[in-house]
Order: structure tokens, then C-alpha cells, then sequence
């Protein structure tokens, strides 16, 4: 009986390390998957070429991996005021996302007359606080296909000297207007270019801003 005790003991061991390593290997391979699929990512946009390049950090070097063709502002770059139709010059983020594919590619769900940009760069659900230039839902937008990646423009460092002007954005546009200087100061992009781009880029993702 003792015997028998003691075989029993030594397979519920068994069972026990075998379950605690299974469990282990999970977890292992749950982050490893994870750490996988958030790469670091860097959105470059250059004005002259009315182009925006997106790198990845492999292995301590940026790679490009995609390129697209863009609009910049009408009044061509370097924004230092509210109106004046230029795309900034510097190194930013991204703030917010807001897609009409919300549900399957996150970030705020883009809804006729119910999402805008407002002061400070804020996204909102309100028509009293957003501003009815930044409707998102329309067609310079993408309509139907909207996408929409804010950056925080001005900086603290911009707001020092005197920049003014906010709800700049890399969207999706049905306007046309790409490889043009085109737009009120944002990136434009062809919906399909800007709806990969958004699922490719997180809040946070560095966005380099150049002339040349």
C-alpha cells in the first residue's frame, strides 16, 4: 500500500511540473509574440518630395519599409501660426488615431457629426468644443474611408517662440491634392495609403517633419 501511495505521490509530481512547465511555455511564448508585434516605427515626411517614408528599427538600424505619396500645405512648409497653411518643420508624435474602421484597426471611432479636433490638439465626441473645420467624418477626411493620425504640434518648445495653430494631422482624403501643396497645413494621403499607414503606426510613434 505504501508502495502504491508513493507511486501516486511521484505522478502527481510529475503531472504537477509537467503542468506548472506547459503553463510556462504559454506565458513564454504569449510574450515573445507580443514583443514581436510592437516594433519601433518612425514616420518621416518629406515636403519637397511630397513624400512620407516609414522606417523600422531592426536590429539598431532604421529600415524602410513602406512609401507613399503625399499632399502637404498649400502655402508649402514651415508653420509658425493658426492660418497660415503650412505643414511644420521638426521632430513630433503621434497624439490620437481615428479611424471609421475603429472597430477592427482601434483608436476613436470616426461618426457623422460626432468627431472632431478640438483646442490643445484634443480629439471629441462634442460639437460645441471641436472645431467645425476639423469635422473628420467629411470628405477631405476620407468620408467613408476617414483616417485620421494627429500630431502635437506646436511642441512646448514651439509654443516658447510663439507657434500657434494646432489639429495637424496625417488623414486620408478624397480632396486629391496628393503631390501637391494642397492642404490647410496637414499630410494628405490616399485612404488605402493612410488605412495601412494607421495600422502600421501606434500613439507615441516618432514623426520627422522635413523641407528636403
Amino acid at each position: 500500500m505504501k508502495s502504491l501511495n508513493l507511486s501516486n505521490t511521484i505522478k502527481k509530481g510529475i503531472l504537477g511540473i509537467s503542468l506548472f512547465t506547459f503553463i510556462f511555455m504559454m506565458l513564454f511564448a504569449a510574450v515573445s509574440l507580443q514583443a514581436q508585434e510592437k516594433k519601433e516605427r518612425m514616420i518621416v515626411v518629406s515636403g519637397s518630395k511630397y513624400r512620407l517614408y516609414l522606417y523600422e528599427n531592426k536590429k539598431g538600424q532604421w529600415a524602410l519599409i513602406k512609401e507613399y505619396p503625399i499632399g502637404i500645405g498649400r502655402n508649402g512648409m514651415g508653420k509658425t501660426r493658426e492660418g497660415d497653411a503650412k505643414t511644420p518643420v521638426g521632430e513630433y508624435k503621434i497624439l490620437w488615431k481615428a479611424s471609421r474602421f475603429a472597430k477592427t484597426d482601434g483608436g476613436y471611432l470616426i461618426q457623422d457629426g460626432r468627431s472632431f479636433c478640438g483646442p490643445d490638439n484634443m480629439y471629441t465626441t462634442d460639437p460645441k468644443i471641436g472645431y467645425p473645420s476639423e469635422s473628420l467624418w467629411k470628405a477631405g477626411y476620407g468620408g467613408k474611408s476617414a483616417v485620421v493620425m494627429c500630431i502635437d504640434y506646436p511642441t512646448p518648445a514651439e509654443k516658447a517662440k510663439g507657434y500657434s495653430g494646432g489639429c495637424i494631422e496625417i488623414h486620408a482624403t478624397l480632396l486629391g491634392g496628393i503631390g501637391k501643396q494642397s492642404s490647410e497645413g496637414c499630410v494628405r494621403m490616399n485612404p488605402k495609403d493612410a488605412r495601412e499607414l494607421y495600422n502600421l503606426v501606434e500613439t507615441g510613434t516618432r514623426v520627422i517633419i522635413k523641407e528636403n
